[in-house]
């Protein structure tokens, strides 16, 4: 019998040779210059000729120096080599006619200041040597380190020669210091394993929940996506997890990520992951909290200047991490930030290294599937792995997928920052000058948005602004080193920031496809015209599709999902791929569904008949049941508009008042509102008054009497804009489903989520007034869940009797 744990060449020596600072003044490694570079990889390997082999797929098994668990322990390395040469290198006579390994690296630092290769460079080299040599039973290998300047193009070569013997103890070395880390984790996973096998299902199946877990299970072995529409009340989070875990203890999966778009459910997963540990589930699990909310200081800045555990801190950050993973298996935030303090390191990093260890991650979208965001550790080689994503309110992941892959250039940013640089980079100043140049010799939009065929004269301006903003970075950076820098660190971050917003821009530049659209549009709110060039993904399932293709399987699922078609066309759905519907385990009876007839949210009828009509309604139903109510509207100009006519016809008293959603709420504004639904009372009403698609109208849960009745004003439709437009003439040219993607579906999505937050248990007892005539329409009635199929229509005059009679059969 034997073990083995799998880990690619690049992660591994990363992980053992790291040192120093972190140093975040350079930049970092950006996507656009990780583009620059896979294309000079290419270039220099194509003119190596024939015996030339590039991008050299290698995978090896090595032995660990001891047994674990009592069997034969094994470390599968794997990784491509960026090329194999079995040509004559005249450089080294000594090693003439011997096979080299070639590792490219490409930098914007001049070749003259490299003396020798970088120490985890060499090693990623010196491993696929070793791999190598063993599969071809050689002698030994020629190691060849190539540097090219992406500016001058130039190369510097490094070579070594190493005998296979010399390999061998070079790779017993590496595998002896790996040790305890794969002892750790092969000895968790059998521990982990075997807790999942014997795991049970914690309650009693929901209707319907069984078949909803087996299908996840069948979806994971299938290798597939599944899209699929769970009502509250159907368990989806526990029916999803569990055979996801399942998979896991059969070997199928190696790792989780729960995926969310708020913190309300990630705290869910984590507490049906707490509810499985109490019968027995063993499971290391990280929380992933977002960088500006763990960092120690005020605004995040990683480097030592700036920071003081920056310094030193890869020196310390495997024994806190070590002294982390043996600690406990629920790796939250407190958890993170006690370690992180003990041991003077940077909690967010250290939590990025817990992942490495983890078998679930609970993190944001954005670690995924965020190009500026995702964790390279785990995406960043485009190869797929036996990952599983699990993407809670993915209907969320829609307008989130078009955020993260549209990029947008101000004028007014752009020239803000020319003016703040202009004596520090003359220059970088002038080349800025160029890109305002070209940004203002685009078309006259006329004060609409103005489709643009391309935009490529102004990317390549931007091109070059980047180009020597990285030889910025670069060369004040040594000058960190040596003492002698010179750059202003509020000048540092404002470069910094333009530089990531340039790095975002042109990597969406190479991306672009036939779903974007890209258009110009043009305002003079400062006084002054101002350009708004924007890189619009329409469509950003092409993008999110690659992102889920590095994992095994997909799980997308939400109370909100209608129809599902829409969603798995726009989230990177094929006709392979799954979707089910799970039908309410409510009983409809105790759900009073009323629809008022005489009365629209049109813009033609707006004015202060309706917004009358529409308070008097509110009040007739509100005074049927003292109690706890959320009204939402289209936005907070209608809502202000009833508000005023409300109060007053019906002030604020001991027995009813009302509370409202402002915008740019904050924390504790928030908390405060939702606070104020704690308790319910039956001898007085309170009124919270929302937005449709706002931060009250989903991710909310008042369960019992601590809200009783949800009225909804209006079909929730975006209001007429000009990227709605844009996205309205899109789909109707692809399929002539213009206004049902731009509009309608969006719409009604906002008010199902609404509606959604009136019944939460199987005990509770509620109604839902939707306040608009176009719900009795067809367009929309085919978009409503299946448990609406009840529904009563009413007039704005009498819904307060029919409510009242729903209320009689229930107190």
């Amino acid at each position: 019998m034997s073990c083995e744990i799998q880990i690619s060449v690049r992660n591994l020596v990363e992980f053992l040779m790291r040192a120093g600072d972190l140093d975040d003044r350079r930049g970092g490694a950006p996507e656009t210059a990780m583009l620059e570079g896979a294309r000079m990889h290419r270039r220099i390997q194509k003119q190596m000729g024939a015996e030339y082999a590039s991008e050299v797929f290698l995978k090896r098994r090595f032995l660990l120096p001891d047994p674990i668990l009592g069997e034969e322990a094994f470390l599968v390395l794997e990784g491509r080599a960026d090329g194999i040469y079995e040509g004559h290198l005249e450089d080294d006579p000594d090693a003439a006619g011997a096979v080299t390994v070639d590792e490219i690296k490409t930098t914007y630092r001049p070749l003259r200041s490299i003396k020798e290769p970088e120490p985890v460079h060499k090693a990623q080299a010196v491993c696929y040597a070793c791999m190598y040599c063993e599969d071809n039973d050689l002698e030994g290998m020629q190691v060849r380190m190539t540097y090219v300047n992406l500016d001058t193009e130039g190369t510097k070569y490094f070579y070594s020669y190493r005998t296979r013997q010399e390999l061998r103890e070079w790779m017993e070395a590496l595998l002896a210091e790996y040790y305890r880390w794969a002892a750790l984790k092969l000895e968790w996973d059998r521990e982990r394993t075997d807790s999942i096998r014997s795991l049970p299902f914690p309650y009693p199946y929901r209707e319907g929940q069984k078949e909803l877990a087996a299908g996840v299970y069948h979806t994971i072995a299938q290798g597939r996506k599944l899209f699929l529409e769970a009502p509250t009340g159907t368990g989806k989070t526990l029916a999803v997890l569990y055979p996801s875990l399942k998979a896991m203890g059969q070997g199928l999966a190696d790792k989780i990520f729960y995926l969310t778009a708020k913190n309300v459910t990630a705290a869910v997963a984590a507490d049906t992951l707490d509810l499985l540990e109490e019968r027995g589930l063993l499971l290391k699990r990280t929380l992933l909290t977002a960088k500006d909310k763990i960092c120690i200081l005020e605004t995040p800045s990683c480097n030592p200047a700036a920071c003081p555990r920056a310094a030193g801190h890869l020196d310390r950050v495997n024994e806190a991490l070590y002294e982390l993973l043996t600690g406990s298996d629920n790796i939250d935030r407190e958890t993170i930030q006690a370690c992180a303090e003990k041991y003077q390191v940077c909690p967010f990093e250290l939590s990025l290294d817990a992942t490495l260890f983890s078998d679930a991650v609970i993190c944001d979208y954005n670690y995924v599937f965020d190009p500026s965001a995702r964790l390279r550790r785990y995406f960043a080689e485009g190869e797929s792995r036996n990952y599983l994503f699990l993407i809670d309110e993915a209907h969320n992941l829609l307008d989130r997928g078009r955020e993260m892959y549209s990029a947008d250039l101000y004028s007014a940013d752009l020239k803000a920052f020319r003016k703040a640089i202009r004596s520090a980079f003359p220059s970088l100043w002038k080349l800025l000058g160029r890109c305002v140049t070209a940004l203002n010799k685009l078309p006259d939009p006329e004060g609409a948005c103005l489709v643009l065929e391309e935009a490529d004269v102004l990317a390549g301006c931007l091109s070059e602004v980047y180009t020597e903003m990285q030889r910025i970075l670069d060369r004040e950076r040594r000058n960190d080193r040596t003492g002698q820098s010179g750059f202003d660190p509020e000048l540092r971050g404002l470069f910094l920031d333009y530089y990531f917003t340039l790095n975002h821009f042109l990597s969406m530049h190479d991306n672009l496809d036939k779903d974007y659209v890209i258009y110009l549009e043009e305002s003079r709110e400062s006084g002054k015209p101002e350009r708004h060039l924007k890189l619009f993904c329409v469509d950003p399932g092409r993008n999110l599709k690659a992102c889920m293709d590095q994992g095994l399987s997909s799980i997308l699922f939400s109370a909100t999902f209608l129809p599902i078609q829409y969603y798995k066309s726009l989230l990177g759905g094929t006709s392979e791929d799954y979707e089910t519907y799970a039908h309410s385990v409510f009983d409809p009876e105790r759900r009073g569904l009323f629809i008022a007839e005489d009365v629209t949210s049109r813009y033609r009828a707006r004015g202060p008949e309706t917004f009358g009509r529409i308070a008097d309604c509110i009040h007739e139903i509100v005074s049927c049941r003292h109690g706890n109510y959320m009204v939402f509207f289209p936005s907070y100009a209608f809502l202000k508009e009833v508000y005023a006519l409300y109060q007053i016809r019906y002030p604020d008293t001991e027995e009813s008042r009302c509370v409202l959603q402002h915008e740019n709420m904050g924390p504790e504004e928030r908390e405060s509102f939702l606070s104020a639904f704690e308790t319910f009372r039956d001898d007085r009403s309170l009124l919270g008054l929302c937005v449709l698609g706002g931060i009250f109208s989903e991710g909310i849960d008042l369960k019992e009497d601590r809200l009783i009745g949800v009225i909804v004003v209006g079909t929730g439709m975006p209001g007429v804009s000009g990227e709605q437009t844009i996205l309205k003439d899109y789909f109707d040219k692809r399929d002539g489903s213009g206004f049902d993607y731009a509009y309608r579906f969006p719409g009604m999505n906002k008010v199902l989520q609404a509606a959604g937050r009136a019944i939460r248990t199987a005990e509770d007892v509620g109604i839902v007034a939707l306040l608009d005539d176009r719900f009795l329409t067809g367009p929309y009635r085919r978009l409503f869940p299946a448990e609406w199929t009840r529904y009563e229509v009413v007039k704005t005059s009498t819904a307060g009797g029919r409510v009242s009679r729903f209320w009689d059969q229930w107190l």
